[in-house]
């Protein structure tokens, strides 16, 4: 595999500076990231057949940094990408509570675009 056989949209971006200023952005993204590695370990230890993330880790923390990032940096996130499905609909649908497309946009900061529009 080559640099022509990469996906921009699989990369995971690199958070913003303002990011790394904060101790509980540090904390929870440092926790995202291990979390995979984590659930591989486990994996590898107890062999197929197990339910090896039974508490959903890789994703419940995606969810805690972004709910932090929405409650604690919100004015600092993006704005709505109008290329994003989700995040459309998000600003559109007067149904959905304004905190989840705050999340969502939280999103696009630290995880992969390949990902951001499955939450």
């Amino acid at each position: 595999m080559d640099e022509k056989d990469t996906n921009p949209a699989d990369e995971w971006p690199l958070p913003p500076p303002w990011m790394w200023s904060c101790a509980e952005c540090v904390n929870l993204y440092k926790t995202m990231k291990h979390a995979p590695e984590a659930v591989e370990a486990v994996r590898e230890a107890l062999g197929p057949g197990l339910d090896h993330d039974f508490t959903d880790s890789v994703v419940t923390t995606q969810i805690r940094l972004a709910q932090h990032l929405a409650l604690r940096h919100a004015p600092a996130l993006p704005a709505f990408d109008e290329e994003c499905e989700r995040c459309v609909s998000y600003a559109t649908d007067p149904r959905i509570p304004a905190v989840l497309g705050t999340e969502h946009r939280a999103r696009h900061v630290f995880v992969p675009e390949c990902i951001v529009g499955l939450m």
